[in-house]
């Protein structure tokens, strides 16, 4: 539990015969009253946030309970109350402070009784969001949803064939399975509330009743957190403030764009060798290279490590980072490693102290991509397994390893009886925060940074995580595919984390139903292009097997190549959305219950969001569309495609005559089977690397341009209107546009000198003008270093400056 944070709080204080009291925590405040007992959650103005909270013993309300009698207080930072209800005795209620604006209620049923639950109203248009990452829905309010670790989802008629390599309780055989659940809701009236409880948990967002929900938790005792806004952005910001942000990126080419080499645990050189090439002389950027060599659970790598070490710096000498893989999983044939870990006590135990094993999948061989194998799994509260498992990793380092897929986590049983006393039903969702948490940790005390990415996770395992993929998706558009895949990305971003990607095209395809189409693998690369990571995968599990198609096909390669081109150029971007993730919790990939909450139509729009504060991205989600329907938000957009061509010869993008669109409305937008359908906010200032950058990677190769040659060089995409900040880098580095009768004003507060380069479509302008006179600290800019073109009325200038105000007048 999180009950940690308000240990400290309930000093003994007023008479058991109070009449009522509040608890106040600034903009959220909780006000009980005894006699006839009412529990209201209100603002810093009175005002209801979540009037008429209800306790419940199973499916019983308090409708019943006439009076509170309150035991303990503590000058309004908590109150604890006996509440009776029915027949099973008085439930124990408290309300605590927990921070500015975060209240703690925690209700324990007395022995015997059915577990405590609590309830709270629904509004009619209430758009309720979050649960960490879910494939079913955006918008929530109408389902019953389970959080519980969990591998999947897999679609229905696939059930059967995991049922045979998963094990049983590790799924729930539903569509709200996930890797990564976090029981927390976020509100479009301005609210969350997190389960503090590590034990399965369920909420009820209307199922039952749609002007309620509630939630329960298998558990004698429920604690809930509970935020305030008003927006629901504040509530996110004070959620993640509690629970923890991602860390800085150990690299920039945490970024991506990465390629996996494939599903086997050895590729030969020569071919992935030839990949790289590819890529290469098609001017197509990659930065790192995912091979599957399987380092755990059994030692896939003992015997191979020429082999590995030959690989790592091939890839090294073509200017790619290497990642490997890992997981908690260790196994039995594993010799000596599994008798070690047996002695030393560092795998999880049954109650007999025998250590926990099962047969299930073990990826990286067979016919078919994996074998089943017995398996035993790590326990991360046993004292010696950091060291234990330090000494694996430590073997991936040394052959030179930039990272690997921190793979699992959602395999505990509920036999295991951890070695820190933590119960199996806590155990089981605690699990991926223990052992991602533990690997962070010995990440750190490596001599070089090391970039891992996961899968599973649960409340505070963000702060243990570099990115987050989405698990194995199936290779199909819809539930488990390239739809699910967005719905996964938004919900995740509400739920803490901002650094996400998906396996472009697919992982899963089980029967010819599911085969990846070249249409599918092409939409996914633009999908790809505006996520937190790009990262695709060459294959996965076929059965049967058949012939994918590739991202480095000749049919596919120039897709790739324009959309990894936009990734790599993004950086900056990325980077300044990344910084503004740790400082507000909003998540790079936004849905726009963050950005226009009051907004019905956008919030009812689950397929779009927003790319960092000016980019707005409309995936193409269903076969044969080359035109894609979307909500335009508040404000003017200018139609990327529209008002820039994508330059062939390098990869840039050339601006002409803005195309500008008003928001509020739905509108239709071109979406040929190459273009994803991307939309800038007029104002806005985009800064972008060189169109030449071919790894965002530390290490040279032949003609390989590396981000360390271009780092100080930028280049500024512009559509200026009124007046309008943005941050470019990790470093909190400023852009200022501002218009002002015939002139417009682009100010830069840098860290470093640059070389810029600025295109400004200065038809965006609320009050257009041609330029006569272009300065630059004052002093004017020499002719041949800016034009003006009549037609497309666009700006272009090249300046050198650290800090200092580009000035452009009529």
């Amino acid at each position: 539990m999180l009950a940690g944070v308000i240990a400290a709080l309930g000093a003994a204080g007023a008479p058991a015969h109070a009449a009522g009291t509040t608890v106040s925590s600034g903009p959220l405040n909780a006000r009980v009253r005894t006699a006839p007992f009412a529990l209201d959650l209100v603002d810093g103005r009175g005002r209801p946030v979540l009037p008429g909270v209800r306790l419940r013993l199973g499916t019983a309300s308090t409708g019943r309970a006439t009076r509170a009698e309150i035991v303990r207080r503590a000058a309004g930072r908590s109150f604890t109350a006996n509440v009776p209800i029915g027949r099973a005795g008085p439930l124990k209620l408290k309300v605590a402070w927990v921070g500015a604006g975060m209240l703690s209620l925690r209700v324990s049923a007395p022995p015997g009784a059915p577990r405590p639950g609590l309830s709270f109203p629904l509004e009619p248009h209430e758009v309720v969001s979050g649960l960490g990452e879910r494939s079913t829905a955006v918008d929530q309010v109408g389902r019953r949803v389970t959080n519980y670790v969990s591998d999947g989802p897999y679609r229905a008629a696939d059930r059967g064939l995991a049922g045979a390599i998963v094990p049983e309780w590790a799924r729930l055989d539903r569509d709200d399975d996930t890797y990564y659940p976090v029981p927390w809701i976020l509100s479009s009236r301005g609210y969350g509330a997190l389960v503090g409880n590590d034990e399965r948990s369920t909420f009820d967002l209307g199922a039952a009743r749609r002007s309620k929900w509630s939630v329960s938790a298998e558990a004698r005792t429920l604690e809930l957190f509970v935020f305030a806004g008003p927006r629901p952005a504040d509530a996110l910001r004070r959620f993640t403030a509690l629970t923890g942000h991602q860390p800085v990126a150990p690299a920039p080419w945490a970024y991506g764009p990465w390629f996996q080499t494939g599903q086997p645990n050895t590729v030969p050189l020569a071919e992935e060798a030839g990949i790289v090439s590819t890529f290469r002389r098609a001017d197509a950027p990659v930065s790192a290279a995912e091979t599957q060599m399987h380092f755990l659970p059994c030692g896939a790598h003992r015997g191979l490590e020429a082999y590995e070490l030959a690989r790592t710096r091939q890839f090294h000498s073509q200017g790619l980072a290497h990642m490997a893989y890992f997981n908690p999983h260790l196994c039995t044939a594993y010799q000596p490693e599994y008798g070690q870990a047996v002695a030393q006590g560092v795998l999880q135990r049954r109650a007999d102290g025998k250590p926990i094993t099962f047969p299930a999948f073990v990826g990286g061989g067979g016919p078919a991509g994996f074998t089943v194998e017995p398996l035993a799994q790590f326990d991360f509260t046993a004292q010696r397994t950091k060291l234990f498992y330090a000494r694996l990793v430590r073997e991936a380092v040394a052959q030179g390893k930039d990272g690997f897929m921190e793979d699992f986590g959602e395999w505990t049983s509920p036999q295991v009886r951890a070695a820190d006393g933590t119960p199996a039903g806590r155990m089981h969702n605690r699990y991926p925060r223990d052992y991602h948490c533990a690997v962070r940790r010995i990440a750190q005390s490596l001599p070089r940074p090391i970039v891992r990415f996961q899968r599973s996770g649960w409340t505070g395992t963000a702060r243990c995580s570099v990115d987050v993929w989405g698990g194995d998706p199936t290779t199909v558009w819809g539930f488990d595919g390239l739809r699910s895949a967005v719905t996964q990305a938004l919900t995740i971003g509400m739920s803490g984390v901002a650094r996400w990607g998906s396996d472009i095209g697919g992982y899963n395809s089980f029967g010819t139903g599911e085969r990846l189409t070249r249409e599918l693998l092409d939409r996914w690369i633009q999908f790809g292009a505006v996520s937190g990571v790009m990262r695709t995968k060459r294959s996965g599990i076929a059965i049967p097997g058949y012939e994918r198609p590739q991202v480095f096909d000749p049919a596919s390669l120039p897709v790739w190549r324009r959309y990894a081109k936009l990734h790599t150029q993004l950086l900056p971007y990325l980077e300044a959305a990344d910084r503004t993730y740790r400082e507000t919790g909003l998540p790079i990939m936004r849905h726009a219950l963050l950005t226009n909450p009051r907004d019905p139509r956008a919030l009812a729009a689950g397929d779009q969001f927003s790319f960092g504060p000016d980019l707005l991205a409309a995936p193409v989600l269903g076969p044969g569309a080359r035109s894609r329907r979307l909500y335009l938000p508040a404000g003017r957009w200018a139609d990327l495609w529209r008002s820039a061509s994508y330059v062939t010869r390098d990869g840039s993008l050339r601006l002409g005559r803005a195309r500008l669109l008003a928001g509020r409305r739905n509108v239709r937008l071109q979406a040929p089977l190459d273009e994803l359908p991307l939309l800038v906010r007029a104002g806005s200032v985009i800064p972008l690397l060189p169109a030449g950058v071919d790894t965002l990677a530390p290490y040279r190769g032949p003609g390989v341009v590396r981000l360390a040659d271009r780092r100080d060089r930028m280049q500024l995409l512009a559509f200026p209107r009124g007046s309008r900040g943005a941050t470019m880098g990790s470093r909190g580095e400023r852009l200022v546009s501002a218009e002002g009768g015939h002139a417009w004003a682009l100010t830069v507060r840098g860290k470093r000198a640059r070389r810029y380069r600025l295109q400004a479509a200065l038809s965006a302008l609320r009050h257009p003008f041609a330029p006569s006179r272009v300065t630059l600290n004052g002093r004017p800019l020499p002719g041949s270093r800016w034009s003006y073109d009549r037609r497309s009325r666009v700006l272009r200038a090249a300046f050198r400056i650290r800090s200092g105000t580009l000035r452009a007048s009529g």
